[in-house]
């Protein structure tokens, strides 16, 4: 955020006026007018116009505006208008170093996660779902960014993991075993504030000795967990690679399945009948490959980015509804998004198909279906990208401007983070 001055001292030594000096986190109000760009459309198309928004909507689209006397000008030439990235699967909150563990004081997690989530508005990705924190941070971060006291992108989260004893990421999970065990623990994190339910299904590679091939939690368990999530409103989401997990998952009710590695054509058919969307995340897989110390984790990740391949393909083939996710936090930064995006392209998708995916589907998916385009009283999720992402995904990288429920940041005069 940019330096404030300082306030002038009172004659008893303190800071006259001090509130009103503090300084503030953007927030949306009066109009703002983004002129001379090309605004992305709903239908994925391009076209020449202006945007109005007030407060936290946008008001008009397209043509060219009249300028409204007290209006915010942003001039968009040579970029490309167009919503506001929705990641699927994130971890703003497990930030930890290598030397750290659970026992990581939360208030340190908390000030690296409110750095993330910077970073994540500085990326372009204004919704995420959160799906899986430490020790219940992401849901405090989520309300801390609500009420305006950090920025960062509206949050949908899970609270903690619930797993296994001794499953997949453990030391950061709320662990639980058998169906009495676990509708406590999914009952828990309901009490916490949870938005829904993230279930550890099968194991996964956060650790060396991790196993992503062993199934974890009974479909008995599991059902329970789902049972717990829909008494109170809401979904579970399931990690899980092996294709007996993958189908304990859907047959339970889970509403998406994330990583799918192992996933068939016979149960990518029980996920169309049930309206189960994937979030296959590509990039940590690539990031393991290319850059894990451990040559057991190389050689696991090379192997699985060629499965993960083709059960894309075959999910593309079916028309299986899929979302974008990072899996950022502790491996990858939320700027992965566009290694993401550009890792489905290499698939066959155009980068048009690639950003109404990001955008418009993700926000469907997850039930944000006033957000991810720009249209007339949607929420004002906006970017400003220099040149054309429907061309060339790179430009997703020259993000100039975000706008966050109308929360303006114009990263041209903001030295925020650096890049992305």
């Amino acid at each position: 955020m940019p330096p404030v001055a300082s306030a002038p001292e009172a004659a008893d030594g303190g800071a006259a006026g001090a509130p009103e000096a503090l300084p503030s986190v953007p927030s949306a109000g009066g109009r703002v007018e983004i002129v001379g760009g090309r605004l992305l459309l709903p239908d994925g198309s391009l076209t020449a116009g202006d945007l109005a928004l007030e407060g936290d909507r946008i008001t008009e689209v397209g043509g060219k505006l009249g300028h409204r006397a007290g209006a915010r000008v942003l001039e968009a030439g040579g970029c490309t208008v167009m919503p506001g990235m929705v990641d699927l699967h994130s971890h703003l909150t497990l930030v930890l170093r290598d030397h750290e563990g659970p026992d990581t004081s939360r208030s340190v997690v908390a000030l690296r996660a409110s750095r993330q989530a910077l970073r994540a508005l500085r990326t372009g990705i204004t919704r995420c779902r959160d799906i899986g924190g430490y020790q219940h941070v992401d849901i405090e971060l989520r309300d801390a960014i609500r009420e305006g006291v950090v920025p960062g992108p509206a949050m949908a989260c899970a609270g903690q993991f619930i797993a296994i004893t001794g499953g997949h990421a453990w030391p950061y999970t709320r662990e639980a075993d058998g169906e009495g065990e676990v509708r406590k623990a999914a009952r828990e994190q309901i009490r916490a504030g949870a938005d829904f339910l993230k279930i550890v299904g099968s194991g996964g590679v956060r650790l060396a000795d991790d196993n992503e091939t062993a199934v974890q939690f009974s479909l008995g368990e599991m059902s329970a967990m789902v049972e717990e999530a829909s008494a109170a409103g809401t979904v579970a989401a399931a990690h899980v690679h092996p294709e007996r997990a993958i189908r304990n998952a859907v047959t339970a009710g889970v509403r998406s399945v994330e990583h799918g590695t192992h996933l068939t054509p016979e149960i990518a058919e029980m996920m169309l009948e049930r309206s189960v969307f994937l979030v296959p995340t590509f990039a940590i897989t690539r990031f393991i490959a290319a850059h894990d110390p451990s040559p057991m984790m190389r050689a696991w990740a090379e192997r699985t980015i060629v499965t993960k391949r083709e059960m894309f393909r075959m999910v593309l083939d079916k028309g299986l509804a899929w979302g974008i996710g990072t899996d950022a936090g502790s491996y990858l930064p939320s700027s992965a998004i566009v290694d993401e995006m550009r890792a489905i392209c290499e698939l066959g998708l155009s980068a048009g198909d690639v950003l109404q995916h990001v955008t418009r589907h993700n926000a469907d998916l997850w039930g944000w279906s006033d957000a991810g385009r720009l249209a007339s009283g949607c929420v004002a999720d906006v970017l400003v990208v220099r040149g054309d992402p429907t061309e060339d995904l790179g430009a997703m990288r020259q993000v100039e401007i975000t706008v966050a429920r109308g929360a303006v940041f114009d990263w041209r005069e903001l030295a925020a983070d650096g890049p992305p």
